[in-house]
C-alpha cells in the first residue's frame, strides 16, 4: 500500500478511455439532474409530493453516489468507483423518470410512454441501493473480495438485487399515487411469502457484508482500518437516523437524504483517507452517544423499577432517579471512555501493562523490530522508528513513515542519550497524547537497555573484525620481512657454503673467504630475525619484566633540558602477576605516550607512573603547555585501541599544569570487550595534540 493516504501506485491513474468514460458519465449525471428539475416545475410538482414520490430523496442519493464515484474512478481503477457511478445514474435516472412521469400524466402522454418511464421509475434505483451499493461495501476498500471465499456471497448479493429490481418492474403500482403500473407489469404482486424469504437472504446478506468489513479490520494494516472507520461511522449515522424506519419499515423520507454519507465517507476513504483523524470523531461519537443512551436508559428503568414499588406520581421519584443517575454518570463515563480507547488507541490507557507486554517480549527475544511493532500496534499509532545517537541513524521503523508531523522520545541509558523513539503523530494530532507520552516513556528504559546492548554487539562484531584483519595484517608484515629481508639472506648463506665446500680442497684462501661472507651473513640473517621477534614483543619483557623494560626505554629517551626532556618513572614494586597481553600493551602505550611529549610539547619533564588497584594503571604526565586547539591524530588513538582490546579504557587531555594520558587496563585481559562509553575519551579526546 502507499505511504501516504492516496491511492496505492498501482492503483492511481486510470486510463484515458476510462476517464473518457468517467466525463460520459457524469455528463448524464448532469442531464438526468436538470430533467428532474425541469419534469418537477413542468408539473408544478409540490414538496410534499416531491418527498413522498422519492425524487427529493433519489436525486441527493444519486447525485451523492455520483459524485463520489467520479473521483474514485478518476484517480484510481478501484471498481467501488463504477459501482457507485453506476449507483448513481439508477437514482438519478428513477428521479428524472418520477418528475417526467407526472408531468406526462397531466399532459396525456400516451401510456406506453408513461408505463416506460414507470419501468425506470420502480427499477433502476434498486439496481443501486439494492444490489450495486451492497456490492460495493462487500469489495471496499480495495475494490476486491476479502478473498475468493467471499465470493458466493458477491453471487447472492447479485441474485438478491436482481429479484428486488425484477419484482419491482413485474409488480403492479408506482411511486406516484395517480401513476401508472410498469410496462413489464403482470398485474400481480409478488407472494409474500416469497418476498419475505428474499427480504431475509438481504437481511442475511448486508450481515455478511458485515462480516466481511469486521475481517478487513481485524487483518489489515494501519491504512486499511482507517479507511474501513469512514465507512463505519457513516453507517453509524445513517443507521441512528434511519432506526424507525429499519425497525418499523417506516419513518420520515427526509432522514433518508443521510445515506449520501456513505458513498461520501467511501470515496474520502479510498481518493484520501487521512483527511483527518476519523479514529477520534468515530471515537468521540461512540463515547457520548453511549454514555447519554446509558444514562437515558438508567434513569427510565429507576423510574419503572420505582414505580412497582411506589406510585410514578411521587415527585420523589424522579428526582431519586436523577440522583443515582448523576452519581453513576462519572463511573459509567470513565467505563466507556476506557473502553472505546482500548478499540480505537489499545492500550494506551494502560501504560503498565504496555510496558509489561514489551518487557516479556525483550525477556523472550531482543528483537527491536518486533518491539516496535507490538509497541505501534498496541497504541495504534501510524509509525514508530528507532534513532541512534551520535551517528543519527534510524536503525528500525515500523509502519510507514511518510513524513508525516513526529515527536521523539529519547532514550538514556546511564545518563547517557543513546537513541530515541521517533513516534508518529495520527492524522489531526498537533502533538503526542499524554497517555501515549506516559506509555511510551515507560517503554523507553527497556528500549534504551536494548539499544545499548544493539550497540555493544556491533562494536564487538568490529572489534573482532579489526583483530582478524590485525592479525591478517601482521601475517602479512611477517611475510614481507621474513621473505625480503631473511629469505634473500638465506639463499645467498646457502649459494657461498656450497661454494665454499667446493673450494674447500683447491683453493683454501679463498674457501675461508667464502666462509667470512656465509659468517656476516648469517649475523645479519640474526639481526632481522631480532628485529622481527623485538616487533612481535620486545626481549625486554621477557628479561627484566615490564617495570625493568619500561625504565631502560625511558633511559633511551630521557634527556636534560633545555634541550631534552627529563623522563621520571613512578613504578609500584609490588605488581602483580601480569599476562603477556597486559605487559605489551603497558609497555607499548608508555612508549607511545612518552613519544608523544617528545614530539609535540615543550615540556621540560615527563612523569610517568605505572600502578596497579583493580585494574593496571598507566599514566603518563607532562609540564608542557596544553594547547588551545588540538585535532584528532593516530599516536593516542592507538593508546586508546591498545586499551579497548583488552577491555580497558584511556583518556588524553590538558591539565591545570600540562598534558596528561591515563590507561586502564585490566589485571586479566578479556576476550572480547567492547568500548566503554561510560569511560572511554569521546571523539577528538585520545589523540595527538
Amino acid at each position: 500500500m502507499a505511504d501516504r493516504g492516496v491511492a496505492a501506485p498501482e492503483e492511481v491513474g486510470a486510463s484515458r478511455p476510462a476517464r473518457g468514460w468517467v466525463v460520459a458519465c457524469t455528463g448524464t449525471g448532469v442531464a438526468l439532474v436538470l430533467a428532474t428539475a425541469a419534469g418537477a416545475l413542468a408539473a408544478g410538482m409540490s414538496w410534499r409530493t416531491f418527498l413522498d414520490a422519492y425524487v427529493l430523496s433519489n436525486l441527493v442519493i444519486g447525485v451523492a453516489f455520483l459524485a463520489s464515484g467520479a473521483p474514485i474512478a478518476w484517480f484510481t481503477r478501484n471498481v467501488v468507483g463504477w459501482l457507485f457511478v453506476a449507483s448513481g445514474l439508477g437514482h438519478l435516472a428513477t428521479a428524472a423518470a418520477t418528475a417526467v412521469e407526472l408531468y406526462g400524466l397531466g399532459a396525456g402522454w400516451p401510456l406506453l410512454v408513461l408505463e416506460a418511464l414507470s419501468t425506470v421509475s420502480t427499477g433502476a434505483w434498486q439496481v443501486g441501493i439494492g444490489m450495486l451499493f451492497p456490492l460495493a461495501v462487500l469489495l471496499f476498500p480495495d475494490g476486491h473480495l476479502p478473498s475468493r471465499w467471499w465470493a458466493p456471497v458477491a453471487w447472492l448479493i447479485v441474485a438478491s438485487g436482481a429479484f428486488h429490481v425484477v419484482s419491482g418492474v413485474i409488480s403492479t403500482g408506482s411511486v406516484l399515487d395517480e401513476g401508472v403500473d410498469s410496462i413489464l407489469s403482470t398485474g400481480r404482486d409478488v407472494p409474500r411469502q416469497l418476498e419475505s424469504a428474499v427480504g431475509t437472504v438481504g437481511s442475511v446478506v448486508w450481515l455478511l457484508a458485515i462480516a466481511a468489513l469486521v475481517v478487513r479490520y481485524v487483518r489489515g494494516d494501519e491504512r486499511t482500518r482507517r479507511q474501513l472507520m469512514w465507512l463505519v461511522y457513516s453507517l453509524l449515522v445513517v443507521t441512528v437516523l434511519n432506526w424507525e424506519r429499519l425497525t418499523a419499515g417506516d419513518g420520515p423520507v427526509v432522514f433518508l437524504l443521510s445515506a449520501l454519507l456513505v458513498p461520501v465517507s467511501i470515496a474520502i476513504a479510498i481518493v484520501r483517507y487521512e483527511l483527518l483523524d476519523i479514529r477520534l470523531v468515530l471515537s468521540r461519537t461512540l463515547l457520548y452517544g453511549l454514555t447519554l443512551a446509558v444514562v437515558v436508559a438508567g434513569y427510565a428503568g429507576l423510574v419503572a423499577a420505582a414505580s412497582l414499588v411506589v406510585s410514578a406520581a411521587q415527585p420523589a421519584v424522579p428526582i431519586g432517579a436523577a440522583i443515582v443517575v448523576a452519581i453513576c454518570f462519572t463511573p459509567v463515563r470513565l467505563a466507556l471512555t476506557r473502553v472505546i480507547d482500548r478499540a480505537f488507541y489499545g492500550t494506551r490507557s494502560d501504560p503498565a501493562r504496555t510496558a509489561r507486554r514489551v518487557g516479556e517480549h525483550l525477556r523472550r527475544d531482543d528483537d527491536l523490530a518486533g518491539v516496535l511493532a507490538q509497541t505501534r500496534a498496541a497504541l495504534r499509532l501510524p509509525w514508530l522508528a528507532l534513532r541512534r545517537v551520535p551517528d543519527d541513524v534510524e536503525l528500525l521503523v515500523a509502519g510507514n513513515s511518510d513524513g508525516s508531523p513526529s515527536v521523539e522520545i529519547p532514550l538514556s541509558y546511564r545518563g547517557e542519550v543513546v537513541g530515541a523513539l521517533v513516534v508518529g503523530l495520527r492524522r489531526g494530532e498537533r502533538e503526542l497524547h499524554d497517555a501515549d507520552r506516559r506509555t511510551l516513556e515507560l517503554i523507553a528504559t527497556p528500549v534504551a537497555v536494548a539499544l545499548h546492548a544493539l550497540t555493544l554487539s556491533e562494536q564487538v562484531r568490529l572489534a573482532r573484525a579489526a583483530t582478524v584483519e590485525a592479525g591478517a595484517a601482521e601475517r602479512v608484515r611477517l611475510q614481507r620481512e621474513l621473505h625480503d629481508g631473511l629469505g634473500p639472506t638465506l639463499t645467498s648463506v646457502t649459494f657461498r657454503a656450497d661454494a665454499a665446500s667446493n673450494l674447500i680442497r683447491t683453493d683454501v684462501d679463498g674457501a675461508e673467504r667464502l666462509l667470512g661472507e656465509v659468517r656476516a651473513d648469517l649475523r645479519a640473517a640474526l639481526d632481522d630475525v631480532r628485529r622481527v621477534v623485538y616487533g612481535l614483543r620486545p626481549i625486554e619483557l621477557d628479561d627484566l619484566g615490564l617495570v625493568g623494560a619500561v625504565r631502560q626505554r625511558l633511559a633511551a629517551l630521557s634527556g636534560e633540558p633545555p634541550h631534552g626532556v627529563a623522563v621520571v618513572l613512578d613504578a609500584a614494586d609490588d605488581l602483580p602477576a601480569l599476562s603477556p597481553a597486559v605487559e605489551l600493551a603497558a609497555y607499548r602505550i608508555v612508549g607511545e605516550a612518552v613519544a608523544n611529549v617528545l614530539r609535540h610539547s615543550d615540556a621540560n619533564r615527563c612523569r610517568v607512573g605505572v600502578s596497579a588497584d583493580d585494574d593496571l594503571v598507566v599514566r603518563v604526565r607532562d609540564d608542557g603547555t596544553p594547547p588551545q586547539v588540538w585535532r584528532p591524530g593516530v599516536g593516542l588513538r592507538s593508546v586508546s585501541e591498545r586499551a579497548e582490546e583488552l577491555g580497558g579504557s584511556a583518556t588524553a587531555g590538558p591539565t591545570a599544569d600540562g598534558w596528561e594520558v591515563v590507561a586502564r587496563l585490566p589485571l586479566e585481559p578479556a576476550a572480547s570487550s567492547a568500548f566503554d562509553a561510560g569511560t572511554a575519551p569521546a571523539p577528538g579526546r585520545s589523540v595527538h595534540r
